[in-house]
C-alpha cells in the first residue's frame, strides 16, 4: 500500500499508561488507513499476554484486563473517527502452538471476569464496529461457531450492533453452524460461505436456526 507511519508496537505503547496518547495513535492510524482507501482496521489485538513467548505478544497491550480495556477503548475511539475497527481475537486466543485445534476450557466466572471485560468495553464504551473471532475452540466449540460467544454474550448481553468477521482462512470451519451462531463474514474470501454452500445449506434446511 506504499508508505505509512510505523508506530511503536502496542506492548510498547501500553507501557506509557497514557490513554490520551493511545487515542491519538488510533486517530493517526485510522486517518492513514482511510487515506489509503481502507475502511476496516484489523486492530486492536486485545488477547491477554500470558507468556512472553506468545507469537502475538508485541501486538497486544497487557496481561491485565483493566489496563487492556483502557488502552483498547482509547485506540478504538480514536481510529473510528475515520475507519471501522475490529478488536480481536474473540476469544481466549493466547497461544500460537496448536491454535487451530486447541480448546481453551474455562469456567463462566473466569471468562467474564478475566478474559472478556476488555472486549466488552470496546463494544459498550467505544462502539467497536466489528469483532474478529479467534481460531481456537472455547470449551470444545470453535469460536467461529460459538453461539454463546457470538450471539448470547456479544449481541444479546452487550448490545453489539456491528458485524463479526472470521480470522483468515481457518477461522470459519463450517457453513450453517457458523452462520447460525452469528458469524457474518468469512475472510479473506468465501469458501465455507460460497454461493454453492449457502444454497445447499438452505436446501437442506440447515439454516432454519439462523
Amino acid at each position: 500500500m506504499g508508505k505509512a507511519t510505523a508506530f511503536p508496537v502496542a506492548i510498547a505503547r501500553a507501557a506509557s499508561f497514557d490513554v490520551m496518547l493511545e487515542r491519538g495513535v488510533g486517530l493517526a492510524i485510522g486517518l492513514e488507513v482511510a487515506a489509503k482507501g481502507g475502511n476496516v482496521l484489523l486492530a486492536p489485538t486485545i488477547n491477554l499476554l500470558r507468556h512472553p513467548g506468545w507469537g502475538r505478544a508485541q501486538e497486544t497491550y497487557s496481561e491485565d484486563s483493566f489496563h487492556m480495556g483502557a488502552m483498547a477503548v482509547a485506540f478504538v475511539s480514536g481510529a473510528q473517527n475515520h475507519v471501522l475497527t475490529s478488536p480481536k481475537h474473540y476469544a481466549l486466543n493466547n497461544l500460537e502452538n496448536k491454535r487451530f485445534e486447541l480448546s481453551a476450557n474455562i469456567g463462566l466466572r473466569a471468562l467474564h471476569e478475566v478474559y472478556l471485560p476488555h472486549f466488552k468495553r470496546c463494544v459498550v464504551e467505544a462502539g467497536a464496529a466489528s469483532i474478529m473471532s479467534a481460531y481456537n475452540k472455547v470449551n470444545g466449540v470453535y469460536c467461529g461457531e460459538h453461539r454463546q460467544l457470538l450471539n448470547d454474550i456479544l449481541r444479546e448481553e452487550w448490545g453489539f450492533k456491528g458485524f463479526v468477521e472470521s480470522d483468515w482462512f481457518l477461522g470459519t470451519r463450517s457453513t450453517a453452524p457458523a452462520l447460525c451462531a452469528g458469524m457474518d463474514i468469512e475472510m479473506p474470501a468465501a469458501y465455507r460461505y460460497s454461493d454453492e454452500n449457502l444454497h445447499q445449506a438452505i436446501a437442506n434446511g440447515e439454516m432454519d436456526g439462523a
